[in-house]
């Protein structure tokens, strides 16, 4: 599909592109038609290939504004782009290119600043071999990428590890804290059951003398009363 407007020019550079011819077609009776339409025959169709999902491709590449992108994302080696190498192929220190590269930045740069002042219709030569040595700096810083999004996410593995092992810490620690409260509190109800067990002893104890006290007051009163009456009857007797 071709991101153009309705004169068919593409409208990439546009500030605000036009949409492209195709959105008419979004219409009711033509979304109707490929809910009942096969996704094959949707794709053969003139109209309805344009509403039909596409499936998503798996080589080659894509344009989106203007750039293009390549479906397996992998870093295009500078032959590819039609950019000079200015470094060796195979195994080599990058540190030491890419220090070797910003130095060729600055010679260049001196190189534009001369050419300037003694023929400026020469500069388009400079600025190019000053693109050259940027792309191939860019080149390979690019390829620390793979190594850096490893590095990346085991920093962010250790990180979810740390933090788990801290709030199981925390768990542990209280779960710790609270096994020792459970005990403080069933040492606290044994004494409580202690002292309610020796209160209620006491109670019981207490409340038998008094029964006691009472049948002994008891006793004694009806002895008293026995004898007073056979003194009764012994004085009854005389008289």
């Amino acid at each position: 599909m071709d991101d153009t407007q309705g004169s068919g020019r593409p409208q990439l550079d546009a500030s605000y592109p036009a949409p492209p011819d195709y959105y008419k077609l979004f219409t009711d009776t033509n979304i109707q038609r490929l809910a009942d339409m096969d996704h094959n025959e949707a794709m053969e169709d003139p109209e309805l290939k344009f509403l039909a999902v596409p499936p998503p491709p798996k080589t080659g590449s894509y344009t989106v504004f203007g750039r293009m992108w390549q479906v397996c994302d992998q870093l295009p080696t500078l032959a590819e782009q039609n950019i000079t190498q200015l470094y060796p192929d195979g195994p080599i220190d990058r540190v030491a290119e890419l220090k070797r590269l910003n130095h060729s930045v600055l010679f260049e740069f001196l190189e534009l600043v001369d050419v300037l002042v003694k023929d400026p219709s020469q500069f388009s030569t400079c600025t190019e071999r000053i693109r050259d040595v940027f792309v191939n700096i860019h080149h390979l810083i690019n390829e620390y990428r793979e190594h850096q999004a490893k590095e990346t996410l085991k920093l962010m593995i250790q990180q979810q590890i740390d933090s788990k092992r801290q709030a199981t810490e925390r768990t542990l620690a209280k779960c710790k804290e609270l096994e020792q409260t459970i005990e403080q509190l069933k040492r606290e109800a044994a004494d409580t059951k202690d002292e309610i067990s020796t209160a209620v002893a006491s109670e019981e104890s207490q409340a038998d003398s008094t029964v006691q006290g009472n049948a002994e007051q008891h006793t004694q009163t009806q002895i008293t009363q026995d004898g007073l009456a056979k003194i009764l009857e012994a004085v009854q007797g005389l008289t």
